[in-house]
């Protein structure tokens, strides 16, 4: 059948109509993803009625926008910075035109990146929305900066990093490229020296491997050579940065290690050689994390489970360590007494009760009951328990490193649970999109911060971090493109194109196709430099590869073969990692050495240490400037003090529920006065009647409203909230600072600033006006005013002249100001210092 461009573009149009129902239902659903608010914010800011308003708001509310990682940002990013800082933001050009030519107001926009480290292609963050907001900003009068001194990086491996990228990042011709994909490269200069011991550049697999050598056997000796090298470092006590107290340099230990690797290809055969090499080592991206023997044991039951007619995948799962089935037991069950491999089948009489494959499929066939009533991850979590998967990480050598994967898979199951309400063959169907050679995952995972281990990483997970000791491995394989069943680009200029299948495409898409695949090849420089510029003192290349028959073209060359074409005669200075004789032999030596067993300290003393930490784990790492009032946890009425206890937990929480644990009183009137507009309030419209309205309605008092609108009424004619309402002014501001070993925090009600500095004013609901009784509260709240005192002027560098406490009172607002701020402030510190216990049942006073 032949299909016409019509029906491509057509069908192109029904993917886009598709793309947007779909959002719309996610919307519906409260199921946003991060794409999807860009998407909509979008088209905010383009829609034809409401869009001008919009972008003026906006353009008036941020009068200055910085786009950090700017190498990083896709054209929706950069698409809504610019209509922001458009210069006219309520012009039509501001709001249909390209992002390129809508005119930005001076000063408005400014951008700081890399472009060298711009990897992230694959997500539309490409390398020539870089290059050309560049060219935009300094063409209307902007000035770019470089920065290109370099705190991290030891000047030996600056240097080599600056000869290799300078030859490699070389200007492309321009007879191919419509467009630059390739920035131009500017030296670093480095501020630290070498390091004392151990070569702060080396080099693996100097010689190539013969022509026909297998892609295993070459990954294998690869793996051998980098164990080999972890040794050298450790036995040979390289020297790493100490970023302690003491500071200078340290021997290494396996935690400052880090091998990087572009993808997971080579991860089973570096696990083995760092087992063989009795190394300990860990998986820090999720992409690693579902390649791992403990991980995919864990899927492989589930995928059984999904599907009782794939006997390929039951078989697998029972020879699983988890069902723990040999070859032999398969056998007998098969062969001699002719058992089924469907669990869902009855097992003939000549299969014994005890028989391990028997009791196996009983087990599939048990969770193949629950999986249309349990999650994923409550599946996941019934096998850790049953299969008592935790305790076989002992079996592995590196337990921790199993619990950890186990419970990141776990966690990561549950929220797409929540996200996706999804079934187990969908999250199967996602599993094997984040376990693909093909997926870019570069979510890290949190270590055990006292696990002392390798990391093995991803280089786009790796991206941002630094490590003392960087080994960049898995460059033998050749770069191949698996065509997915559809696809599509995005030229910068002319029509989207598209291709499906194999003989379906637009011309937009044949054209744009060798431009494509020319960006790709200079994205994989640049994820080269990345890679080598994670080191911080000392960085081993890898360069194992094997002989070609012929030189292949540049964009299909490894990334070993990239390097060293940049490398050129800087091999020939470059040490061996590793003696020639040592890469399949060395193993660490620190981990075959026992020390002799020290006497045990007496018992009493034990129990005295553990005594005192277990005093100080248990002790409150955060104290409630709410905790430091005389009242204590109650008012004379038994009642809560509106606003009182207000904790980090309100971060969580919205706008009208932030900070509120009083009476329900007190409580509808501050979440009123959190709500309404303080400088353009009308107390005689309807506005104000409706936000006091729906605050009794969610205290259920809607028949205190008159109370709550007087009370409101009140605090909005103090002189204070006066003088704030004309200032710049922030309500319900979370503050906090740290005071030696704890955190002091809150939530003040009300900040402004006045000509002479910053003014904390806080809500007190009271029941009289009597004038002693206020003073008496005063003082009882002293110790609060001046630790949001404390804490916000530590927040903002501002000083803080003034702390007022406004009581709402049935007979109008009555303030009264802490009379010794500064007395107060340092009694809080003596009170936070002396590291006695605050409660909440017990009154702090200042001593």
């Amino acid at each position: 059948v032949e299909i016409t461009d019509a029906c491509v573009r057509q069908l192109a149009a029904e993917i886009r109509r598709f793309t947007l129902e779909a959002a719309n239902e996610r919307r519906s659903a409260g199921r946003l993803e991060f794409h999807d608010l860009l998407v909509l914010a979008r088209s905010v800011l383009r829609d034809r009625e409401s869009g001008a308003v919009v972008r003026d708001r906006l353009h008036q509310r941020y009068q200055r926008l910085l786009l950090d990682e700017f190498q990083d940002t896709d054209p929706i990013q950069i698409e809504l910075a610019v209509r922001i800082a458009a210069a006219d933001p309520r012009s039509d050009e501001a709001g249909i035109a390209a992002w390129d030519a809508v005119p930005i107001a001076p000063g408005r926009l400014f951008v700081v990146g890399d472009p060298k480290q711009s990897i992230y292609r694959f997500r539309r963050a490409d390398i020539s929305i870089f290059l050309a907001a560049r060219a935009r900003l300094t063409a209307v009068g902007g000035d770019c900066v470089e920065l290109t001194t370099n705190f991290r990086t030891v000047a030996p491996v600056i240097e080599w990093v600056n000869e290799v990228f300078a030859t490699l990042m070389a200007e492309p011709p321009e007879t191919l490229l419509a467009l630059a994909s390739q920035p131009e490269y500017i030296a670093l200069d480095p501020q630290r020296g070498a390091p004392p011991q151990g070569p702060p550049t080396a080099v693996i697999g100097r010689a190539e491997h013969p022509l026909k050598t297998r892609a295993d056997v070459m990954r294998a000796a690869e793996a051998r050579e980098v164990a080999a090298t972890v040794a050298t470092a450790m036995n040979d006590a390289w020297s790493v940065e100490d970023r302690g107290s003491s500071g200078g340099w340290r021997p290494t230990r396996l935690g400052d290690i880090a091998i990087l690797v572009p993808a997971r290809t080579s991860l089973p055969f570096l696990q083995d050689a760092l087992d063989e090499a009795r190394i300990a080592y860990r998986a820090e991206s999720s992409s690693l994390v579902y390649a791992t023997r403990a991980v995919r044991d864990l899927m492989m039951l589930l995928r059984a489970v999904d599907d009782p007619t794939n006997q390929l995948h039951t078989v697998a799962a029972l020879r699983s360590t988890l069902l723990a089935c040999g070859d032999d037991d398969l056998f007998r069950f098969k062969v001699e007494r002719g058992g089924n491999w469907s669990y869902l089948s009855d097992q003939p009489e000549t299969v014994p009760t005890d028989d391990p494959v028997r009791n196996g499929l009983a087990y599939l066939a048990g969770l193949h009951a629950r999986r249309l009533w349990e999650a994923p991850s409550e599946l996941l979590d019934h096998i850790v328990r049953d299969r008592r998967a935790l305790e076989l990480g002992f079996a592995e050598g590196r337990p921790r490193d199993v619990w950890r994967r186990l419970r990141f898979v776990i966690d990561q199951a549950r929220a797409w649970s929540e996200a996706t309400n999804g079934n187990l063959r969908q999250y199967l169907r996602w599993v094997e999109l984040q376990s693909a050679e093909g997926a870019r995952v570069s979510e890290s995972i949190l270590p055990e911060t006292d696990d002392d281990a390798v990391r093995i990483m991803t280089i786009h997970a790796a991206k941002g971090l630094e490590f003392p000791i960087t080994i960049v491995s898995g460059m033998s394989t050749a770069p191949m493109r698996r065509a997915a069943r559809a696809e599509v680009v995005f030229p910068p200029h002319g029509e989207v194109g598209y291709r499906f299948g194999k003989h379906v495409s637009t011309d937009e898409y044949e054209d744009w196709k060798p431009i494509d695949e020319q960006m790709d090849y200079h994205e994989r420089m640049r994820l080269l430099y990345v890679a080598c510029t994670r080191a911080r003192d000392h960085l081993v290349v890898s360069l194992h590869r094997k002989a070609r028959a012929k030189a292949p073209d540049a964009s299909k060359r490894t990334n070993a073969e990239l390097l060293l074409d940049g490398m050129g005669a800087l091999i020939d200075v470059i040490p061996d990692a590793v003696p020639e004789a040592a890469g399949d032999a060395m193993v660490l030596r620190t981990a075959l050495t026992t020390a002799a067993p020290t006497a045990l300290m007496p018992l009493a003393e034990w129990e005295r240490e553990r005594d005192l930490a277990l005093a100080r784990a248990t002790r409150p790492t955060t104290i409630a400037a709410t905790a430091l009032t005389d009242d204590g946890a109650h008012d004379p009425e038994g009642e809560l003090e509106a606003g009182l206890y207000k904790r980090a937990r309100d971060l969580d929480l919205p706008p009208w529920l932030k900070g509120r644990y009083g009476t329900a009183i007190g409580r509808a009137v501050h979440g009123t006065l959190q709500t309404i507009d303080l400088a353009t309030v009308d107390l005689g419209s309807g506005a104000l009647d409706a936000a006091v309205a729906s605050q009794c309605e969610a205290e259920a008092i809607p028949d205190r409203s008159a109370d709550v609108r007087r009370l409101v009424v009140a605090a909005l004619g103090s002189p204070s909230v006066r003088e704030a309402a004309a200032n710049p002014h922030w309500r319900e501001v979370y503050a906090c600072t740290p005071l030696g070993e704890r955190l002091l925090e809150g939530y003040v009600d009300l900040l402004y600033r006045d000509a002479f500095g910053l003014v904390v004013l806080d809500y007190k609901t009271a029941a009289t006006d009597d004038p002693a009784e206020l003073a008496r509260r005063r003082d009882g709240y002293r110790l609060q005013g001046a630790s949001y005192a404390l804490s916000v002027a530590a927040a903002t560098g501002e000083p803080v002249t003034r702390v007022v406490f406004v009581f709402l009172t049935p007979s109008g607002a009555v303030e009264l100001d802490l009379d010794d701020l500064d007395l107060a402030i340092e009694a809080v510190r003596t009170l936070v210092d002396s590291g006695r216990e605050i409660t909440l049942d017990e009154p702090a006073t200042a001593g």
